[in-house]
């Protein structure tokens, strides 16, 4: 699609979209916890693969089930169909609900899909990240880079496709991730990407670790009884979905269960920390049993891990980036290295040059995004100017099953 039409579906989408979203997902909490639970209606379609990345790892104790590189695609009959790469945020998989979300529509739209692990996720850290320590997106998208490639070669060999095209879309962390994926694409031209769609990056990564640690700490603020009640709320949606009584991907119907079930900010705020710290969990884990940097005390066996578990869950995000992740990015970038240098190198103000002389990079992000400052959203959208849509609410990647959406993704894809 043309700029121009671009801009004109942008404008009318921008206008209809209060009138298309429920009132209670324009909560931020509320809409950014509806991004784990939309499935795609076809997600038992996608066919699952792997491809070793590192064979070193194959003896990495206790990750038996995570030494090769995961991915999930489906193919169009047109061998010579476009091909759009999607990348899940922290911590997500390539059968992510979010990720599969997407990858339905644009291969509805004539795609072939691939979904990956996000680089900051427990099975990467193992399969994919040869420094065995994520977090430095530089680092990781390199990585990242490499599957892909891997990836393509064994979807050609095995299912004879040849896609006239290549493009790549990524939310949340993968967003950021997709930024520095295309800066490497520009040089290498493995795929020359077509589009590269980012939405809800975060700007600032610093921020967004103390947004994410804010939340995990909600906990604290709570009685077992108040969590256990939260609990119990997530159980009767549960079920009235698996049931069929409810569908999740209808917004009204969404927005009807959770009114009911009457969430509280604090509760909302507690289940989105919770979900994100318990993938920190499985990171420190998986990258401590892949080189262990002696910090974790408690020791983990086949039959033995709770305790080490139990140890792992005192780690903030702060705090994987300070103790684990800094200290080996000075032995690479000289002992005054610091944490505020990792940040500028890692997040998305260095790449503004990038995202000005690129016009295929598109974004969509929201006002209320939870780990962006209202500042660093504005300063984004100033770098990509007619190619940002900026949707006045839908939290943190809350807004998939909208229409606004969906007609957007049409006008770039």
């Amino acid at each position: 699609m043309s700029l121009v039409s671009f801009v004109l579906v942008s404008l009318i989408s921008v206008g209809s979209f209060a009138a298309q979203i429920p009132d209670f997902l324009k909560n931020p909490f509320a809409a950014t916890i509806t991004s784990t639970l939309v499935t795609a209606e076809s997600a038992s379609s996608f066919q699952r693969g792997q491809v070793t990345l590192l064979p070193s790892r194959k003896s990495v104790p206790l990750m038996e089930r995570a030494v090769d590189f995961n991915y999930s695609f489906r193919l169009r009959a047109d061998e010579k169909a476009p091909l759009v790469f999607l990348i899940p945020g922290t911590g997500g998989t390539s059968e992510s609900a979010g990720v599969l979300l997407i990858a339905e529509q644009l291969f509805k739209q004539g795609y072939h899909v691939v979904t990956v692990d996000n680089p900051f996720s427990w099975r990467f850290a193992v399969a994919g990240s040869k420094s065995g320590l994520p977090g430095y997106t530089p680092r990781d998208a390199a990585d990242l880079y490499v599957a892909f490639k891997k990836v393509a070669k064994t979807l050609k060999a095995d299912h004879g496709i040849q896609p006239q095209s290549y493009s790549l879309l990524g939310y949340s962390l993968g967003g950021l991730q997709s930024l520095f994926i295309g800066e490497i694409d520009q040089k290498v031209r493995a795929f020359d990407f077509q589009r590269i769609l980012i939405i809800n990056p975060p700007a600032n990564l610093l921020y967004a670790v103390e947004r994410l640690d804010a939340l995990a700490d909600v906990k604290k603020q709570m009685t077992p009884q108040q969590r256990q009640n939260v609990n119990f709320k997530v159980q009767r949606v549960t079920g009235a979905v698996t049931s069929g009584k409810v569908s999740l991907r209808d917004p009204m119907q969404m927005d009807q269960i959770f009114k009911q079930e009457r969430f509280t900010d604090l509760e909302l705020s507690y289940l989105i920390g919770n979900e994100f710290h318990d993938s920190l969990g499985g990171i420190i884990f998986s990258t401590q049993q892949v080189s262990d940097l002696g910090i974790l005390k408690v020791p983990a066996t086949k039959y033995k891990r709770n305790a080490r578990n139990a140890e792992i869950s005192k780690y903030s995000f702060a705090q994987y980036m300070n103790l684990f992740l800094l200290p080996t990015l000075k032995r690479t970038h000289g002992a005054d290295y610091t944490v505020e240098q990792l940040n500028h190198e890692a997040s998305i103000f260095g790449m503004a040059d990038v995202i000005r002389s690129n016009e295929r990079i598109y974004m969509v992000t929201t006002v209320d995004d939870l780990f962006s400052k209202p500042a660093d959203i504005a300063w984004m959208q100033k770098q990509f100017g007619k190619r940002a849509l900026v949707l006045p609410f839908g939290g943190h990647c809350g807004f998939y099953s909208l229409p606004v959406f969906k007609e957007h993704l049409k006008s770039i894809f």
